[in-house]
């Protein structure tokens, strides 16, 4: 893990809660999908698996995927500043930002980050 950098970390802070507000508003406002397209998640995948099923949601609808890979990146930059327990801090303090849609903001992050670490420290949703 890289040293801790508070300004590095508020400027990721600032992004998260851009990304989570975007993400949270599109998904509320964006009107019904004409097909479903489901996106495989099992706790078995390898992180290379997971890219795969990102990028496929990218191609099915590239405003939202490329939100949830610039939430994913995001969270593998926090990890780097210091592990899950600065990833948890910030997204608790990130999410209450928008009380109404907390829970939201906290599930979207938490499906994302899912997996990000190592074996002794690692998101897990």
């Amino acid at each position: 893990m890289a040293k801790t950098d508070p300004k590095s970390i508020s400027e990721l802070a600032a992004a998260l809660d851009a990304i989570l507000t975007e993400l949270v508003e599109y998904r509320l406002l964006r009107p019904a999908p004409v097909r479903s397209v489901k996106l495989e998640s099992k706790p078995t995948m390898s992180a290379t698996e997971r890219r795969n099923e990102l990028f496929r949601r990218i191609a099915h609808d590239p405003f939202e995927g490329s939100l949830l890979l610039s939430l994913q990146a995001l969270g593998e930059a926090l990890y780097q500043q210091g592990g899950t327990k600065l990833m948890r801090n910030i997204l608790q303090s990130v999410a209450q930002r928008d009380e109404e849609n907390e829970s939201r903001r906290l599930s979207s992050a938490d499906s994302q980050w899912d997996g990000i670490g190592n074996e002794t420290d690692r998101w897990n949703a």
